[in-house]
């Protein structure tokens, strides 16, 4: 199973909600005889790796990305 989202209210965070739904999704995938549950993370999301990591969660991929920009501009191909 896979968690896709979990938002929490900005006014709402640090009181303990995203740690109860994850422990709920947790539950209903156990429940749901689920041997795993996965999610992904944004990696400037430390707040959220945080409380994943804290949980027991394991990175398992790390997706990287490079911006490139347009061949035109770039010097070194004017020579």
């Amino acid at each position: 199973m896979q968690v896709w989202d979990v938002v929490i209210d900005p006014e709402h965070r640090g009181q303990g909600y995203g740690r109860a739904a994850m422990q709920l999704a947790e539950t209903y995938a156990h429940a749901r005889g689920a041997r795993t549950l996965g999610l992904s993370v944004f990696g400037f999301n430390s707040v959220a790796r945080g409380l994943y990591e804290s949980l027991g969660y394991e990175t398992t991929s790390v997706k990287m990305r490079k911006h490139l920009e347009a061949p035109e501009l770039r010097d070194d191909l004017a020579q």
